[in-house]
Formats: C-alpha cells, structure tokens, sequence
C-alpha cells in the first residue's frame, strides 16, 4: 500500500515547468479563437436584415430593393477576402489566388483611369463598358506596351465631352472581379452593369443619358474607313426590342445616326436591332429611353482609328442634344 502511494506521488512530480507551458499555450489559444470567433460573429450581425435583402436580391432582380451596392460589398468581400472595390490593387497585396493565366492576364490588361483626379459633380452622361476588357489592335509603339481596350475608349470619350461642357463620368468598378465573387457566367455581366446603373441613377440625379462602349469582333474590312484623308473605326448602334422603352431608345438613336451620316458619311454601319431567341433584348435599355448601346470599331482597329471616331461621335453627339441640355 505504502509503494502504490509512494508511486502516485512520484507521478504528480512529472507535472514539470514545460508541461505547465505547454498547457497554457493551449488554454490562451483556445481562448483567442473564442473572443475571435465573437468578434467576428458580432461585426457579421451587423446590418443583418441588408445582408439578408441583398442576397435576396442578388437571386431575384424582380424584388423591389435600393442599396448602397459598393457599400454593401465592400463589406461582404472584405470580410471574407479582404478584398475591396474601392482598392482593387488588394488582390495582389492579399496574394489573391485561384485565377487562370488567362484571367490573370487580362487583369494585367486592366486600364488605370488616367484622370483619377478630376471630379464631375452634376454629370449629364454616364459610360460604362458591359464587356470591359474587349481589346483592339496591340502596337509596338503604344506607351508602356499597354494594349488599348472600351475602357481606354471610354476615358477618352469623357474627355471629350467634358471638353464639349458636358460633364460626363465613366463607370471604373471592374466587371470581372464581380462576375468571378459572385461565380457568375460571362453572359450575367449585363446584370452587373445593370446594378452599376442604378447606383449611378440613385448618386446622379443629374444623369440624362447612358453609353455601353462595346468594341465589335468583325474583321478590319467591316469596321475601317477613311473619310477626308482620315482613318476612322465604324460604329455599330446595338437596339433591344424586348424592352419597354425600346420605341424611345429607338427613336433616340436613330436619329444620332441620321446626323452621323450628314455629317461623317459611312461611319455608322447602321443600327441592329436584337430580338427573339437567343438573343438579349433588352441590353439595360428599359431602364431608360436614353440607354444607347455603341460597337465602337473591331478586334483589328487601333487606338487611333478609335480615337479619331470618337471625336467625330462627341462631335456629333454635342449637336444632337443641344450641347448637352
């Protein structure tokens, strides 16, 4: 009995100081995912009730719902990714994964808005690019060897405009990064223009007029011309007719393209209209009657050829309404 004793209290002398520590590494570890997890699980309950309207929303755009969208996501993605709208340059510093070459690749194509400075307070135009990345004819000669895309033609478009005195704004959230949080398809990116729209609407109430830049995929031949001793890209007016307000964005927009014709003969290849199965319809067009949708030059025109159209469009664009009113 004495020995069994004697053997117990041997083992008690094994409790040593690393074991003490050992322990109490534990003991704080397990507490810091505790006040961790509450930590977290309070700042998600924030703003529940929006969380729950915004999901609800995202799966039915048939539900009547106004949100502040860049506000909300941003704090559902940085919650999650620590990713961010606002500083999209956070993927890299978050060494965010999960992208193909080819996705990598296009991001790397992502163009900078060159003038980030300058703010339009009350504008009358909002451009944005439904297809954002859709890219012309690359040149050896272009600066930084950056290949020129709609969202470098949307930039210089609003300059032009805004040079014309009428304040204009371009939509610079990326299309993608939403389409790849949201593990959406490639064909849903009208429905992330559409949510970008309306966020426009509800922070512009000055907004008249809305331009989805596009840049065609037909060859040279079909969207090159040269007028008065200058090369131009063609443009190509895209009309829905399963929309509700497609008899005022038709009207609308033909007669922007009768005044082209006056004035630059050749440069439009007209207006196409899309209907049926198969086929979009709609294009965010009934949202408003000015919702006008602009193939601007195709896969071989270069930024040149581009930029001369676009003066010619602002150009046009300043006379058809009014210059700017």
């Amino acid at each position: 009995m004495k020995k069994r004793i004697q053997l117990k209290n041997k083992k008690r002398k094994l409790i040593t100081p690393k074991r003490i520590l050992f322990y109490s590494c534990i003991v704080f570890t397990i507490s810091a995912f505790v006040i961790t997890l509450n930590t977290l699980t309070f700042k998600f309950s924030i703003d529940n009730d929006e969380f729950i309207k915004y999901i609800l929303y995202a799966s039915n755009h048939n539900i009547d719902y106004k949100y502040d969208y860049k506000k909300l996501s941003n704090r559902i993605v940085q919650f999650l990714t620590n990713v961010t709208f606002d500083s999209p340059s956070s993927i890299l510093a978050n060494n965010y994964k999960g992208l193909t070459e080819e996705e990598e690749s296009l991001n790397s194509e992502y163009i900078e808005d060159p003038f980030e400075d300058q703010e339009i307070l009350a504008p009358k135009v909002y451009i944005y690019n439904t297809h954002q990345l859709e890219e012309y004819k690359k040149s050896s000669n272009n600066e930084y060897n950056v290949t020129p895309n709609v969202l470098m033609a949307a930039y210089i478009l609003r300059e032009k405009l805004n040079s014309l005195s009428i304040p204009t704004i371009v939509e610079e959230t990326e299309i993608n990064e939403i389409l790849k949080i949201n593990a959406w398809k490639y064909y849903k990116s009208y429905d992330v223009t559409r949510m970008l729209i309306e966020q426009a609407r509800k922070d512009y109430s000055s907004l008249n007029y809305f331009i989805d830049l596009h840049r065609d995929s037909v060859s040279h031949n079909k969207t090159y011309i040269k007028i008065k001793g200058k090369d131009y890209a063609k443009i190509l007016f895209i009309v829905g007719l399963e929309n509700k307000n497609y008899k005022e964005n038709l009207k609308f927009t033909e007669g922007l393209n009768d005044l082209i014709e006056q004035k630059y003969p050749g440069l439009s290849r007209g207006i196409y209209k899309k209907q049926g199965e198969g086929v979009n319809g709609v294009y965010n067009q009934d949202i408003d009657k000015h919702v006008i949708l602009i193939e601007l030059g195709g896969v071989d025109n270069t930024i040149d050829e581009v930029t001369n159209t676009i003066d010619a469009l602002s150009d046009v664009f300043f006379d058809y309404i009014g210059g700017g009113q």
